[in-house]
């Protein structure tokens, strides 16, 4: 197919050239010899675009799909609920008690990509399906997959779900939530206290109102709330903390 593409090519460019010198009137021999290559070649990188449209490369066509089994064949996300680890009774008896954590809440300059008077600005309970809502195809599968798998189980280690409980809390103090970055989550160690309240260290970066990006060192506590009947869970912000991570 490469070698028939390159004919056609090769064909339109001399037959278009030819016409040209053939046509040329009265222009000296040169110059229809000049605007003929020209016209020939122009008529000629048509004529391939439209073999390439009608025909597609194999080997393009072959990248692609291997690309897309790739795809389909990457490891799962850290929010699949197979992430949970099984809960472990004597851990859980020997949990700390929680203590809440005094928010840095000051004044924002235009340098900071924190709102002013941030902790002010967080709401104080969310609910799991508000967040499940509010996120892609994606994380709206895997979230409900993992809500329903812990529905059920009052004392399980529920540290991935509160740690993306977690996410919309931060946003929400920032001047422009859509810009929030957030490190790596494969590497955090949560803290885990008794009546299932989590404590999470991290680093999201967000723009200010400069332009620039920041990077802020945040702590994050949430408590899951009792349940009352089958409705998802909700989640309580107990204290949040952000401080710029170079201070």
């Amino acid at each position: 197919m490469e070698f028939l593409r390159f004919l056609a090519f090769v064909a339109a460019w001399g037959f278009m050239w030819r016409w040209v010198v053939k046509n040329r009137g009265s222009w000296h021999l040169f110059y229809g010899n000049l605007v003929g290559a020209a016209g020939g070649f122009i008529v000629a990188m048509v004529v391939l675009s439209i073999t390439l449209s009608l025909f597609p490369s194999a080997h393009h066509y072959e990248a692609k799909q291997t690309e897309n089994v790739v795809t389909r064949e990457a490891e799962p996300t850290s929010l699949l609920p197979e992430a949970e680890s099984a809960a472990n009774p004597a851990a859980l008896k020997a949990a700390p008690v929680f203590a809440a954590i005094e928010p840095d809440d000051k004044p924002s300059p235009p340098d900071s990509a924190l709102l002013p008077n941030y902790a002010s600005r967080a709401p104080k309970t969310l609910s799991v399906q508000t967040v499940i809502d509010q996120s892609d195809d994606q994380g709206r599968k895997a979230l409900t997959a993992l809500s329903k798998k812990l529905r059920n189980d009052a004392q399980g280690d529920k540290s991935m779900l509160a740690y993306v409980m977690c996410s919309p809390f931060v946003t929400s103090t920032l001047r422009f939530p859509a810009s929030a970055r957030f490190a790596d989550s494969k590497s955090i160690a949560p803290q885990r206290f008794k009546d299932q309240v989590y404590t999470f260290s991290n680093t999201v970066t967000a723009r200010n109102m400069n332009g620039d990006d920041v990077t802020y060192r945040f702590d994050c506590s949430v408590q899951e709330q009792p349940r009352v009947d089958a409705t998802p869970a909700e989640w309580h912000l107990l204290a949040l903390k952000l401080q710029k991570s170079d201070s």
